[in-house]
């Protein structure tokens, strides 16, 4: 008896450990399918990134071939704009020479005319001057002219005058 209860003790104990055990075995069961199930999630996820990384690797490539083309376009853009710059500088020189020449060639134009207005104003006050010099002569002639004439009138004024004297005299003496 003695014996069958400590058996039955140990019997229970054993039974308590197995409920024990069976419970953490439950328990490390839940855990394992929680587990399988995280793998199994964390496997699609690692084959989802492995395609994505597939993707952007694949895209990375593409993109560093169409970034290859696109700074060669780059390049390209800025050779034709730097041309076309060129071109324009070289072109607006160029109209900037024309027009300082045709400045050059007008202020010529503007010296000669002025040259051509002065020598005719200086000749026209040259003519002007000898005109002027003649109408004095003349005026100065006709001022002696008349002087001369006043003093030939005056003279034959005094010779009428005595010959009327002279006249009335011997028509008097004539009637006497």
């Amino acid at each position: 008896r003695v014996q069958v209860g400590e058996l039955s003790q140990q019997l229970d104990r054993e039974s308590k450990r197995s409920m024990q055990l069976e419970a953490q075995n439950q328990d490390l069961r839940e855990k394992l399918s929680t587990l399988e199930w995280n793998n199994e999630k964390l496997e699609k996820s690692k084959c989802h990134l492995k395609e994505e990384v597939a993707k952007l690797q694949h895209r990375l490539e593409t993109n560093m071939v169409d970034c290859s083309q696109t700074e060669q376009y780059k390049r390209e853009v800025e050779e034709r704009a730097d041309q076309r710059i060129r071109e324009n500088r070289q072109e607006f020189n160029q109209f900037l020479q024309v027009q300082r020449a045709s400045q050059d060639f007008l202020e010529q134009i503007r010296a000669s005319r002025h040259e051509s207005q002065c020598n005719q104003l200086k000749e026209r006050i040259r003519d002007l001057k000898s005109e002027l010099d003649s109408i004095r002569n003349t005026r100065q002639e006709s001022a002696l002219l008349k002087k001369c004439m006043q003093v030939e009138l005056e003279s034959y004024k005094k010779l009428y005058l005595e010959e009327a004297k002279t006249r009335r005299y011997l028509a008097k003496r004539l009637e006497r």
